[in-house]
């Protein structure tokens, strides 16, 4: 065991053993909670400080859009509003930092930002160290129960009627496409490819027809990173993915890596990575897949939709390095069974925020937090002011300002607090939201299939999971580079019972059962607590 985690575990439990004395210490904190919670009067005059642990942005202290955002608050609380930033450290060291903000009463901040951090943040609750935020999203939090849909927060809803953490960034329902190059298809007479078999005979014509007609062997029909949804294409047509727990046709639980249609994906896979279609750097840790795209010598890539924003940095390069060349997006191709999909993103996000015990005033830090998650503000603290840091021309975003002055001025200090993927994301053009909520739609097929799990705990997933996913892996890699044979896949789905599987099976379908029977009971509780308050 390294030196970082044996620190990490002390921090751990060190949290653990103290948070319950520091937010007992709050006892003025506490009784001006409960009257809060009752309805009764709390003291809404006089500055309000507010501190917001932050994880995002270039992390400027002092900066202008801490001002800009105290001066929106003042404006809207009516109440002088005093923001204080506690910018928490880089990724390695940030979770070791939010466990000791945690465990001190005169350091914890009044919202905590965190992130996969499920056992720390169950036993912050347990300690009471988090306020419930139902009570002040009803009175307070119109944006925010406006923004995150039903299904966001039934992910972070307790059985007990309490929510203790709203999304603080949450991806786009669609996020990703696939693409193609319009301009080769076009030189070598191609139509746009609507099935898998049609999308192969593309791949290997971008492969070997010479499409940028350099006369050279130089190009590949398929690249991406190292990522099995690269080659969503494949997997999705046929119906699996082999990073989820999918619904099978009896509605049982089953580990997407072992379906019988993974075997003949990678059979597909195999094949052409033997005729050189697929770019081997796939098949390697890390490849620089922005810098592949934009240098142009690739077909198709299955990638971010945000690439076809005008003024996103590799699509820039791309134009740069191949003035005459064009991607587009294309709709999912259509399997041997006739199914198409796109990778669904998950709805509940990766980072959230907590009101903490440390709030005197947890309806006024809601309504902090709600302001924030108002697309004015979102706005602003992203973006700046129009005509002074920015400017919409055409539809399109157009900074005023250099990178140097965007980091100076802190913009992006206030990421992933409640940051809005809708219209209040200008940087995204009329034609990019349209096709994120087309991405959204033909992602639709794979959610309806696809386990997202509620519970913060799965024990057996958390014991076997990282042998399991070794093996598939070395298989999975193995079989695609030539490497392996097929009846490598048939060797692993033999093995995976014994390395935990048959355990983790009966987990996830538990787990699936509960969750079912509380989303109904949650949807009848959504409809008397929240939607009222819209």
């Amino acid at each position: 065991m390294n030196k970082k985690t044996v620190k990490t575990l002390l921090v751990t439990a060190l949290a653990a053993s103290t948070i319950l004395a520091a937010c007992s210490d709050n006892s003025s904190s506490t009784s001006t909670t409960d009257a809060s919670k009752d309805g009764n009067e709390t003291t809404t005059t006089g500055k309000l400080e507010v501190s917001l642990a932050l994880m995002g942005g270039p992390k400027t202290p002092d900066a202008w859009v801490e001002t800009a955002l105290e001066e929106d608050l003042t404006s809207h609380l009516g109440r002088d509003v005093d923001v204080k930033n506690v910018f928490l450290p880089g990724w390695d060291e940030a979770k070791t930092k939010i466990n000791l903000l945690m465990s001190d009463k005169d350091q914890m901040p009044d919202v905590i930002w965190h992130w996969d951090m499920n056992k720390e943040f169950n036993s912050w609750v347990q300690a009471g160290a988090l306020h419930d935020l139902v009570p002040h999203l009803q009175e307070n939090g119109k944006n925010i129960i406006n923004y995150y849909s039903a299904e966001t927060f039934f992910y972070h809803w307790d059985p007990s009627g309490k929510i203790f953490r709203i999304p603080g960034d949450i991806a786009e329902a669609g996020t990703m496409t696939t693409i193609i190059r319009k301009d080769w298809l076009e030189k070598l007479g191609l139509e746009v490819p609507k099935t898998l078999e049609e999308y192969i005979e593309v791949l290997r014509a971008f492969t070997h027809d010479d499409p940028d007609g350099n006369g050279k062997d130089d190009t590949y029909g398929l690249s991406g990173d190292d990522n099995y949804r690269s080659f969503a294409p494949f997997f999705l047509s046929h119906g699996v993915d082999p990073y989820q727990f999918l619904l099978d046709e009896n509605g049982k639980v089953v580990y997407g890596a072992t379906l019988p249609q993974v075997r003949d994906v990678l059979e597909i896979l195999q094949g052409l990575y033997k005729e050189g279609v697929i770019d081997p750097r796939m098949l390697t840790t890390n490849p620089e897949v922005d810098d592949i795209m934009a240098q142009g010598k690739i077909g198709s890539i299955y990638r971010w939709v945000a690439f076809f924003n005008p003024d996103f940095n590799y699509h820039m390069s791309f134009k740069a390095l191949n003035p005459d060349g064009e991607y587009m997006p294309i709709d999912p191709v259509t399997g041997p069974d006739g199914f198409a999909s796109d990778l669904p993103s998950d709805l509940f996000g990766w980072s959230y925020l907590s009101v903490t015990a440390a709030a005197e005033e947890p309806a006024e830090v809601v309504k902090v937090l709600d302001r924030i998650a108002s697309p004015e503000t979102n706005k602003l603290i992203k973006f700046g002011k129009e005509g002074e840091h920015y400017e919409i021309v055409d539809g399109q975003y157009k900074s005023l300002i250099g990178p140097d002055e965007i980091n100076e001025l802190g913009l992006g200090n206030y990421d992933w607090y409640i940051q809005r993927k809708d219209g209040a994301n200008i940087i995204n053009t009329p034609e990019v939201l349209e096709l994120f909520e087309a991405r959204n739609q033909s992602s639709m097929p794979m959610r309806e299939k696809t386990v997202f799990f509620k519970s913060l705990t799965r024990p057996a997933w958390t014991e076997y999971s990282a042998d399991i996913n070794k093996l598939r892996d070395e298989t999975y890699l193995g079989i695609i580079s030539g490497n392996l044979d097929i009846t490598a896949f048939d060797e692993f789905v033999k093995q995976y019972p014994a390395l935990g599987g048959d355990e983790v099976d009966k987990e996830a379908n538990e787990l699936y059962q509960t969750q079912s029977a509380e989303r109904a009971e949650f949807d009848k509780w959504y409809e008397e607590n929240i939607e009222p308050y819209k």
